[in-house]
């Protein structure tokens, strides 16, 4: 038998393994250079800005249709408030006593 050190097991701590085939483990995939790792990172980099973006976006179209929303209904309960001020002015005083209870317990 031959001492030929490719064929040679040795105990790596993750069982017998010889060094020819920890050699053709590590042809098949080299690690990436500092400049690879770099482009990657940027091209992360650049795919997270792009998401918050895209977020940020959205957030703020759900801010300008919130902010449409309750634009139209403080206009509605201004023109409902109007309605019953008119009817109260208009009919029973007792109902017009009623009325400027309501709209003081509201606030």
């Amino acid at each position: 038998m031959s001492d030929n050190i490719l064929t040679k097991s040795t105990d790596l701590g993750i069982g017998n393994v010889t060094v020819g085939n920890l050699v053709e483990m590590m042809r098949g995939t080299p690690p990436p250079t500092w400049e690879q790792t770099c482009l990657d990172l940027d091209k992360k980099l650049a795919d997270s800005r792009q998401y918050v973006t895209q977020l940020e976006n959205r957030l703020r179209a759900l801010w300008d249709k919130l902010e449409g929303e309750r634009k139209y209904y403080e206009d509605r309960i201004k023109r409902l408030e109007e309605a019953g001020d008119a009817l109260a002015n208009n009919h029973n005083p007792f109902t017009f006593i009623d009325w400027n209870k309501a709209k003081e317990a509201k606030l």
